[in-house]
């Protein structure tokens, strides 16, 4: 089976410039801030519910290190199969609701965020690597309120900032970028995937290590896009996807098996067995077997590409450091309901900062959380969140970061009626109710995933079933059209 290769030069693809903010010196002083650190599902619906109902005299600052929406989902798929990279990054136009202007009071920052504190982030603004610019000085923004949904780092099969790098993985011998010049832009993504689709298509055999949505995405996409491969998946629990519903892990056993995956499951394996000296260079797909691992119960796997897709670490590094009671043991960041940082308010003798009580003091007792927290003005959503069980996925972030948006405004805008800056009857919309803050309760646990290139099995609200509908590029333009872009054609998607 062959597959058309629409290999378009990366030089072609745009690099994405922001219009320059109209703001003058004194407007920005006057402005009120909010900041969304990051912006995939969670923080970009959270910035265009900011942008359209906050009062006059705030604006949105997206903080994003991504020139474009990476849609994480495709990722495995483009990862295999030629032809549609370009899709998985999506412009940020529809950011605020509508497309950015240049006398928008809103702004977006392509930049990477190196500092959080109680009212303020430092931050390096990105460039093009080819750009003649110098380069660019730490900057520090000041807030009013902050969302932090900067979300996880992902399995290193497809972590485009090669995070896992530094983690001490050794799978991934050849970089499929120059690190120390990868500044998200789109053009380094697509040169990404292009790398991992021409290292799977030129190996004979690969192991998959995992059994979560991503390893199953990977195994049947290789089997079914290059079906005279051995393709194995190793998972350490005798049930796939046991999260859900046993019928649901026994329909995508079967697909694999139908796929001629081979699938080893109730075996973990042994990381001692990953070892650098087993491949050989840029090499290691054309010298025969590149790894020969073990699980710890001794059985043996050649593989010459292994992919290991077990999990994702929160990226809540920032949080910790400015204060490491917001994170618990798991590396999460502690929310109340009302999805605010929860560190309680301590008779420990730690000194604070003057700011941070004066905070906690002015928002409005009648819609304070419970229990208290010394930060009511920063709130955490997404893969970052210990949100009460809730499961890891796009739609739980973009629900999650929804009720932090329209709590956020709820603060404002009683703030602002206190101050009598804002009437009872201005500002109709979200947010605008005088009443507690909204709690996010999670829903029941609920995925689609693809097994090959047109089979899929879901689960919803507890219901189990399949469908045979699919199309290679994952319907890619539905995802545009709910980030705003709808009706975009196939050169569309190359902006």
């Amino acid at each position: 089976m062959t597959y058309a290769y629409y290999n378009r030069p990366i030089s072609s693809v745009p690099f994405a410039r922001l219009p320059a903010p109209h703001l003058t010196a004194s407007m920005t002083a006057e402005l009120h801030t909010v900041v969304v650190l990051g912006a995939s599902y969670g923080g970009f619906r959270a910035a265009q519910l900011l942008a359209t109902n906050l009062p006059e005299g705030w604006r949105v600052v997206l903080v994003e290190r991504n020139s474009h929406l990476n849609n994480v989902y495709n990722f495995s798929r483009y990862a295999v199969l030629p032809g549609h990279e370009h899709k998985a990054f999506i412009p940020y136009d529809y950011a605020f609701g509508n497309p950015a202007t240049t006398d928008t009071p809103h702004i977006r920052i392509h930049g990477t965020v190196m500092s959080l504190h109680p009212h303020h982030i430092t931050y390096i603004p990105h460039t093009s690597p080819s750009s003649p610019e110098p380069t660019p000085e730490l900057q520090t923004l000041q807030f009013d309120y902050l969302i932090y949904a900067l979300g996880s780092h992902l399995p290193a099969p497809i972590d485009l900032w090669e995070y896992t790098r530094d983690r001490g993985h050794p799978l991934d011998k050849t970089r499929c970028h120059d690190k120390t010049t990868y500044t998200g832009m789109k053009s380094q993504g697509i040169a990404w995937l292009r790398e991992r689709q021409a290292r799977i298509e030129s190996a004979r055999s690969v192991l998959i290590v995992g059994g979560g949505a991503l390893g199953i995405q990977f195994a049947s996409d290789i089997a079914a896009i290059y079906p005279h491969k051995t393709v194995t998946l190793l998972h350490s629990r005798m049930q796939l996807l046991p999260r859900f519903e046993p019928t649901l892990g026994d329909e995508v056993l079967t697909a694999l098996q139908d796929l001629g995956v081979q699938v080893i499951l109730g075996k973990r394996l042994d990381m001692d067995s990953l070892r650098p000296h087993q491949c050989d260079g840029s090499d290691e797909n054309r010298t025969g077997t590149a790894f020969h691992v073990r699980t710890l119960s001794g059985t043996e796997i050649d593989a010459e590409v292994v992919l290991l897709c077990t999990g994702q670490t929160p990226n809540t590094a920032l949080m910790r450091d400015m204060d490491s009671r917001a994170v618990g043991k798991q590396g999460l960041i502690r929310v109340t309901r009302e999805m605010q940082v929860l560190v309680e308010d301590e008779d420990s003798g730690e000194e604070r900062e003057e700011d941070v009580k004066r905070m906690a003091e002015e928002i409005p007792k009648m819609i304070a959380s419970e229990p208290t927290t010394i930060y009511p003005h920063i709130f955490a959503v997404g893969d970052a969140a210990d949100a009460f069980g809730a499961l890891h996925a796009g739609h739980t972030a973009y629900h999650q970061a929804s009720v932090a948006a329209r709590n956020v405004v709820k603060l404002v805008k009683s703030e602002a009626r206190r101050r009598g800056s804002l009437s009872c009857s201005e500002g109709d919309g979200e947010g605008n109710e005088e009443e507690s803050l909204e709690e996010y309760t999670p829903g029941l646990p609920m995925i689609k995933i693809s097994l090959g290139l047109t089979r899929s099995a879901y689960e919803i609200a507890g219901v189990v079933g399949t469908k045979d509908d699919g199309v290679p590029d994952l319907n890619a333009a539905a995802m545009w059209g709910a980030c705003g872009l709808k009706g975009v054609d196939e050169e569309g998607m190359w902006r």
